[in-house]
């Protein structure tokens, strides 16, 4: 999977303190609706990890399956948060850095 980060992405995401975990999980409902989140977490054996902008970025197998796309682009906009688009769709939107377990 190839990642870009616009320029106000890499701003915030230099903040982090560890690794961006870009986790996606399938969550209940009336049909396949996936949950999108950013986590600040540590590398699993099962992960790809990506270096982008001297950023480190996560992602399991499940997640690149729920993505769906070679290219995935992560945006930030102050009013916003931060989103997730591929060149098909805008996959997420609203997100915001979090820590993994607290």
């Amino acid at each position: 999977m190839r990642i870009k980060l616009t320029k106000e992405a890499v701003d915030q995401l230099q903040k982090a303190t560890r690794p961006v975990r870009i986790s996606g999980e399938l969550v209940g409902g009336c049909g396949m609706t996936v949950e999108y989140a950013l986590w600040l977490d540590e590398a699993t054996p099962q992960d790809q990890t990506i270096q982008v902008e001297g950023l480190t970025l996560l992602l399991d197998p499940e997640t690149i399956a729920y993505i769906g796309s070679e290219t995935l682009t992560i945006d930030y906009r102050p009013q916003q948060g931060f989103r997730l688009v591929t060149p098909e769709q805008i996959v997420a939107y609203g997100l915001s850095l979090k820590e993994r377990w607290g």
